[in-house]
């Protein structure tokens, strides 16, 4: 009797002390708060909660917890948006089922390369983390040029906000806008042992971006040139891309098996690229230009992409684009000092259909330097319309044995048709664009994109609604 007492006892106090805790800190405590982070004593369900105030000048710090999957350690606003990042910072998450919670990034920038970043060091990265409810605004470092400087790379001539190491995290309902200097807006990485990253950012806002005038300043890149011919298997979905101009690719996808979907891109000059890497889905995005210069659709690039459902209209350079080739998919007998990865490879076994492509300005196809034509392109069931001219194909003599065009349907201005022979006939009736683009866009911004308690957010939301009330 009194050892089973004894038991119950210890089974109690034990209890007791995995209960999950609660730490305040207001920003006088900001030593004490660092330590806490970073100090390996925090248990799953725990919070750390930022009182009302500006924290200033943090530098770099830790974040590193083991929580569970019905009990993250969560490091949060006591009110979201209250808790103000300001000056030199850098969050290096690592661990598993952490969450950043309503946080406020307000003319922070970042003390290393990142702002956030999903790893503590290399190898010692985040999984099952999540970033939901935050706004990152107009974080520049001031020292910093908002141009390009000559081949300066962006690591070094920028900064970058968001670093994903790791695996299965996510970034959901979050602010990202007024990012000048260069630098990418979110980095997703892929290592030797962290490259399936099944990574998902989803229901964001990307604001305004604005034009580096050079490389290296995307909004989103997946992977990097090194790393393309591995799988990443990150998932982009209902988010909104607006004036986003940092530079011609928007979402630049640098590795295999991703997929971006049922995202708005509005007004923003640059486009959807799949720069390197194989196996991608680019599925019922929507891009609506307004014939602004430099308003871009889809780029394809490399082997076996699939481009389904995708609205594009009214772009102010191409609605689409499949470009030559220099080298052929790599292999691992193959040497990238003379094939070097952040060349062009051939495009092969692409699928485009039942796309809509809406009084874009340009249709290229085989444009580009090199001899590697695209091969076994299907192009079915699309329609296109547009100016006479918008079909712009540089080696009209490649087009027969390496595109199959099937049932896509055209209405052109003046009469002119496409420079294909077969696969292409007239709209008989001409859709209603206007209704059918304002049912996609209304419909991409009902899922409640962005943090709730940001005014610039909701302001940014209104804005492309009241096109179409």
């Amino acid at each position: 009797m009194k050892k089973t007492l004894l038991l119950a006892v210890v089974l109690i106090l034990s209890c007791l002390g995995a209960k999950a805790a609660s730490y305040f800190f207001s920003p006088s405590e900001a030593a004490s708060l660092k330590a806490l982070l970073g100090g390996g004593e925090l248990r799953p369900g725990d919070r750390i909660i930022l009182r009302d105030g500006v924290y200033r000048d943090l530098g770099a710090f830790d974040f590193s917890a083991r929580g569970s999957l019905d009990a993250p350690v969560t490091f949060c606003a006591e009110h979201p948006g209250a808790a103000v990042f300001s000056g030199p910072l850098t969050i290096r998450l690592s661990g598993e089922y952490l969450r950043l919670e309503g946080l406020l990034f307000y003319k922070a920038w970042s003390a290393e390369l990142c702002l956030v970043e999903f790893q503590k060091e290399e190898g010692v990265f985040a999984s099952h983390c999540r970033m939901t409810e935050c706004a990152i605004d107009d974080c520049n470092n001031p020292q910093k040029s908002e141009v390009a400087i000559g081949r300066m790379s962006s690591s070094i001539s920028g900064e970058f906000w968001l670093g994903l190491h790791g695996t299965d995290n996510r970034i959901d309902h979050c602010y990202f806008a007024n990012k000048r200097v260069g630098g990418l807006t979110v980095q997703i990485w892929l290592g030797e042992k962290d490259y399936l990253n099944n990574h998902r950012i989803d229901h964001n806002v990307f604001g305004y971006h604005k034009d580096y005038q050079g490389n290296g300043a995307e909004t989103i890149r997946i992977g990097n040139s090194w790393s393309s011919q591995l799988p990443s298997h990150t998932l982009v979905e209902d988010n909104v891309f607006l004036h986003c101009d940092g530079e011609i690719e928007v979402i630049s996808v640098k590795s295999c098996h991703n997929t971006v979907r049922r995202n708005l891109f509005y007004e923003s000059r640059g486009g959807l690229v799949c720069r390197h890497g194989h196996d991608n889905i680019l599925e019922s995005n929507t891009f609506i230009g307004n014939d602004i210069d430099g308003t871009l659709g889809i780029r394809i690039i490399n082997q076996n992409q699939t481009v389904y459902d995708n609205f594009i209209a009214r772009t102010g350079g191409y609605g689409l684009l499949v470009r030559m080739g220099v080298y052929e998919r790599p292999t691992a007998e193959t040497d990238t000092e003379l094939e070097p990865l952040t060349s062009y490879h051939r495009v092969e076994n692409a699928d485009i259909a039942y796309n809509w492509f809406f009084g874009c300005r340009e249709i290229n196809l085989l444009s580009g330097f090199g001899d590697k034509e695209p091969r076994h392109v299907r192009m079915w069931h699309n329609v296109f319309t547009g100016p006479a001219d918008c079909f712009r194909v540089e080696h009209a003599d490649l087009i027969p044995g390496n595109f199959n065009f099937e049932d896509n349907r055209y209405s052109l201005a003046d009469g002119a048709r496409p420079p294909f022979d077969g696969g292409f006939t007239p709209l008989e009736v001409e859709p209603d664009w206007a209704a059918l683009e304002r049912a996609r866009v209304l419909d991409l911004m009902s899922v409640g994109q962005g943090p709730s308690w940001y005014l610039p957010c909701r302001t940014d939301r209104d804005q492309i609604i009241g096109h179409y009330r």
